[in-house]
C-alpha cells in the first residue's frame, strides 16, 4: 500500500471523515481528493495528530497499524556487544521456543539448550530468554519476538491481568492470565490479545511452572 491508502485505512478504521482528517492535521480543504500521494513530511505531520498510528508501519511497513502501549512500556532495546554466544554473563538466552497458540510440549532449562547471554543493566540476570512463536498475542507479542521471563515460584506473587508463560503437561504457551468469572478458586481465564483466538479455561491444579513476560527484546534473530 502507498501512505495515502495507510492514512486511508487508518481513518476507515478509526471511523474519521477526510474533512476531520483536513481539519485536524491542517490541510487544505480538498486536498485529500486532489493529492495522490502523500509526502513523508505530511505524514509525520498526520502521524502527530493520531498518535495512536504507528510510523513504523506507515513510512516502512514494519508491525501493526495501532501502536500498542504496552509492547512500547515492555519493549527494551538490547545492543549488539551486550549479546555473547560464548560467555555465560547475565540473562541466559534458550533454543526453546514459547507458543502464542498452543504446543504440546514441555519446556526444560537445560545446560545444552542455551546459546548465549545478554549481559545489560535492564535486564534482570535472574530471568530466562526465549523465543516466542504463533499470533495469538499480536499485536503485543509477535512471531520471532524474544521475551524474557521470570519464573513465578508461589502464587502469592502472582496477579491477574498480567501476561504469562504457563507450562502444563500438554501446553506451553504465552496469554494474558485472567480472574475465571465462575470458578476463581479452581481455574484460570487464558486470553489472547488476537481477537480470533478463543479464551482457555484452565484448571489451576494442571499448572507446573508459571513464568512473568517482564519484557520483549527489540532485536530480533539475535543469535
Amino acid at each position: 500500500m502507498t501512505i495515502k491508502e495507510k492514512i486511508q485505512k487508518y481513518i476507515d478504521y478509526k471511523g474519521i471523515s477526510v474533512y476531520r482528517l483536513e481539519a485536524e492535521a491542517g490541510l487544505s480543504k480538498g486536498y485529500w481528493g486532489k493529492t495522490k500521494s502523500i509526502s513523508a513530511d505530511i505524514a509525520m505531520k498526520i502521524s502527530r495528530v493520531y498518535g495512536d498510528m504507528s510510523t513504523e508501519w506507515l513510512l516502512r511497513d514494519k508491525g501493526e497499524m495501532i501502536k500498542n502501549a504496552e509492547r512500547e512500556q515492555k519493549t527494551i532495546e538490547i545492543s549488539e556487544s551486550a549479546i555473547s554466544e560464548t560467555k555465560r554473563k547475565g540473562a541466559l538466552i534458550y533454543d526453546i521456543d514459547a507458543t502464542c497458540g498452543l504446543s504440546g510440549r514441555d519446556i526444560e532449562f537445560t545446560d545444552e539448550k542455551v546459546i548465549g547471554s545478554i549481559d545489560a543493566p535492564e535486564i534482570n540476570p535472574d530471568s530466562k530468554i526465549i523465543f516466542a512463536t504463533g499470533d495469538s498475542m499480536l499485536p503485543l507479542i509477535a512471531s520471532g519476538d524474544r521475551v524474557v521471563i521470570r519464573k513465578i515460584e508461589s502464587w502469592d506473587y502472582f496477579n491477574y491481568g498480567q501476561v504469562y508463560l504457563i507450562i502444563t503437561n500438554e501446553y506451553r504457551l504465552i496469554k494474558r492470565v485472567r480472574r475465571h468469572p465462575k470458578d476463581a478458586d479452581n481455574l484460570i481465564l487464558l486470553r489472547s490479545e488476537n481477537p480470533d483466538y478463543d479464551d482457555i479455561d484452565l484448571p489451576k491444579r494442571e499448572i507446573i511452572h508459571l513464568f512473568i513476560v517482564e519484557n520483549i527484546l527489540s532485536i530480533k534473530n539475535i543469535l
